[in-house]
């Protein structure tokens, strides 16, 4: 079991270019399983991803503008469909936090560049927030947020990838995000 830390930072040297918000949704992390991505060293397959920490805020001059944040339950396709950009390769990513454990197996993707193919998202999480405020959401153990163990080429169809998304009504600037949980 891998525990890991993903940031929207693009100092990772992966993913694309942090995003402006606008009034409608716009996916700034996203882990799952998808056999676009599926990792090939020794005992890949689909994984089930428990977020446990969230920690969000903005990166733009402060003021009091509104932002709205969820973490939402969607599918990720062959390709996927439904995000945009670049899909970060596990296998050469550095989202371990102790660099002894297995590889990282998920499908990871950074600041979408567009939002076409999510259609019937669940919300698992939701928050309204002051653009001047960052806040930390730390999950009680065992209520944690899950990845279902899915994938798009699997007989099983459903939900296979959380995404944290951020939209504002007055805010159009850049905003953070870090996720932090436990491969299973």
């Amino acid at each position: 079991m891998a525990n890991f830390s993903i940031t929207n930072s693009t100092a990772i040297g992966a993913g694309n270019v942090q995003q402006n918000l606008t009034t409608t949704y716009k996916t700034i992390i996203v882990i799952g399983n998808s056999t676009a991505t599926s990792a090939t060293n020794g005992w890949a397959g689909n994984r089930r991803y428990k977020i446990t920490d969230i920690i969000i805020g903005t990166a733009g001059t402060p003021a009091d503008n509104a932002v709205e944040w969820d973490l939402a339950l969607v599918t990720l396709g062959t390709t996927p469909a439904g995000i945009t950009g670049t899909l970060i390769s596990s296998v050469s990513s550095g989202f371990n936090l102790d660099p002894a454990d297995v590889t990282f197996q998920g499908a990871v993707q950074i600041n979408s560049t567009g939002e076409v193919g999510i259609t019937n998202a669940v919300e698992r999480w939701y928050l309204g927030a002051n653009q001047r405020a960052s806040f930390r959401d730390v999950v009680n153990p065992g209520m944690d947020f899950t990845v279902p163990a899915l994938s798009s080429g699997s007989s099983a169809t459903g939900p296979n990838a959380l995404a944290l998304r951020a939209r504002s009504p007055g805010y159009t600037g850049t905003v953070t995000a870090t996720i932090v949980g436990s491969e299973l």
